[in-house]
This record gives structure tokens, C-alpha cells and sequence, in this order.
């Protein structure tokens, strides 16, 4: 384990209690395998994904309690559709997706399986999508990344990477090239970490720990967020 330099961004829905609360309570959120790590309790429990098969990920999903990144939700709702299950949006007064949204996350889902499948064979070493927490480079440009792939509403906050098992820096474009057309160098190129042009959205996979930095915006998240509703829902 080592510390990486340098300030980030990351960003979450304030209706999401689950990073909220993990944020209210101490600032830090941590990746699943990086918290097995740290605790032999978790650690006797845990299974990482990247020793599931993506034959069982596409059936089952990845384990419950590993929702981290985008991908981990796209992958577990995808394999529930298979099954013929039901996804909605919402714990009270749930919104069932509609047929066109399923195929949609279905999809994403298989997209997702192709880049772990890929990850494994040109680098294992590599962090993957569907374990991990991420973070883009804290400026102007990252700002405009993290708006564009989240939406105008989500809270961004300044983090840093205390210590890490590992991050992987990628360019997110060569992921959104890939859902376009689905060229077989757009994996590649997406886990070499090339950059697609001279303004690469770089997104930075980290199986480890991130730490909120600036108080206003973890105040924000203590007085206004989901994990305040959550006796209520209880």
C-alpha cells in the first residue's frame, strides 16, 4: 500500500444515503477489496471480483455490499433483468423501468463484462471497473468530465488518495468510443492508459481510500443528504 500526491474530484448523488452516510460519519470512503485488506473480519467474508468468473458475473452479478462504481450497478441490474427480475429507480414508491430501459442497461452491462474480460487478459494487475471508487483530476477540466458523465446535480468534492492498493489511470473516451461502435482497440487502448487526443477525460480507478478535504462541502453532506432520511425509512 502507498499514498498518491495530489488533490482529485469525486462526486455523489445526495440522495444516495449509502456514500453519504459513510461521508457524514468519518469523510473517507473506502474500495471493498481495499477494506478486506485492512480488516480480517470483512477479509474471511469477502470475494473480490476479480476472482468471480464473468460467466457467474453475468448470471448473478457482483456481490452484494460492493457498489461502488457506476459499472458494479450496471453489471448486478443487467444480470437481474436476465433473470427476469424487476429494477426500479427509488426505495418509497418505486419507478419500474420500462422495456427500452432495461435493453439499455442490459447492454451497458455486457459493455462492462467486456472491459473486465479485457482488463484480465492484457493487465490483471490493472484496478478494476466494478471494484473500485473513482476520481478525475481536480480542475477545470475534470469539473466538466464528471458533469458530463454524472449530470449538472451531483456534489463534488475535493479528495485526496492517502493510500492505495493500487489506481489505474484511464481515458474515459476511448470507453465512450467503445459504446459507439465497439472496436476491439478501444479496450486496449482504454487499459493501456493511451490518451484518445490532446484533451484526455482521465479517470483515475482507485482500489483504496479517498478523503473529502474541505469541510463546506462535507457540512453539506452531514445537514442536507439521504443517510438524514434513512429512521425514517428504517
Amino acid at each position: 500500500m502507498k499514498g498518491y500526491e495530489g488533490s482529485y474530484l469525486h462526486a455523489i448523488r445526495l440522495n444516495d444515503w449509502y456514500p453519504c452516510w459513510n461521508l457524514s460519519l468519518s469523510g473517507r470512503l473506502y474500495s471493498p477489496d481495499f477494506a478486506a485488506a485492512c480488516d480480517p473480519g470483512l477479509a474471511n467474508s469477502h470475494r473480490r471480483v476479480r476472482d468471480i468468473s464473468i460467466e457467474e458475473l453475468k448470471l448473478n452479478g457482483p456481490p452484494q455490499g460492493v457498489f461502488t462504481h457506476r459499472a458494479t450497478w450496471y453489471v448486478w441490474a443487467a444480470a437481474i433483468i436476465r433473470r427476469e427480475g424487476h429494477v426500479g429507480i427509488g426505495q418509497i414508491d418505486t419507478k419500474w423501468l420500462n422495456k427500452e430501459k432495461r435493453d439499455q442497461i442490459t447492454r451497458l452491462g455486457d459493455i462492462e463484462l467486456m472491459f473486465e474480460n479485457r482488463r484480465r487478459k492484457t493487465d490483471p494487475e490493472a484496478v478494476s471497473r466494478m471494484s473500485c471508487l473513482w476520481v478525475a483530476e481536480d480542475n477545470n477540466v475534470g469539473k466538466a468530465h464528471i458533469r458530463a458523465m454524472l449530470g449538472p446535480s451531483v456534489h463534488i468534492l475535493k479528495v485526496t488518495i492517502p493510500i492505495a492498493l493500487n489506481v489505474t489511470r484511464v481515458d474515459t473516451s476511448w470507453f465512450d468510443l467503445y459504446c459507439q461502435d465497439g472496436q476491439e482497440e478501444y479496450l486496449n487502448n482504454y487499459w493501456a492508459g493511451k490518451p484518445f487526443d490532446n484533451a484526455p477525460k482521465w479517470e483515475l480507478l482507485v482500489d483504496g481510500m479517498i478523503e473529502a478535504v474541505d469541510d463546506r462541502e462535507l457540512k453539506i453532506i452531514r445537514e442536507h443528504c439521504a443517510h438524514l432520511d434513512l429512521p425514517k425509512q428504517l
